[in-house]
């Protein structure tokens, strides 16, 4: 696993969110059940959500979860950059070290520039619609 399972169970968690139908407000213990993550887990991811503002939340018995904006317009470059998983990804030497740059490169430089660039410009183009139409249809494919 690339990421730390909290942006994994973040990207699952919007992922459903954004699946039909959306807007919906759903409860925690629905997606948890669904995507088969811990609840109380998962109750802090949703919060974290909340407070980047990808999600909303409404108390009460007839609240729950539901995506903040509308997923064709959030791309997963924009989530992994709210999330803190796209850092390593832009500013690290994948070697490790400290200078890394094209006047003094590590072994990897190149090969590694060219993976990051082409990453971030993918990320940048995928939607949440997209990657929540993928996500689950492989979902339903599990079961």
């Amino acid at each position: 696993m690339i990421y730390p399972k909290h942006i994994v169970y973040s990207l699952e968690a919007l992922a459903y969110l954004a699946s039909p139908p959306e807007n919906k407000y759903i409860k925690a213990q629905d997606v948890a059940s669904k995507l088969h993550i811990p609840r109380h887990f998962l109750g802090k991811v949703l919060t974290d959500l909340v407070k980047k503002r990808l999600v909303m939340s409404i108390k009460g018995p007839s609240g729950g979860f539901a995506l903040a904006a509308n997923s064709a317009n959030i791309s997963i470059y924009r989530i992994l950059t709210k999330l803190g998983g796209l850092e390593k990804l832009e500013d690290s030497c994948v070697m490790g070290l400290s200078e890394c740059t094209e006047e003094s490169p590590c072994a990897l430089h190149d090969l590694w520039t060219d993976f990051r660039e082409k990453t971030i410009s993918k990320t940048q183009k995928l939607t949440l619609e997209e990657f929540s139409q993928t996500f689950m249809n492989k979902l339903q494919s599990v079961k």
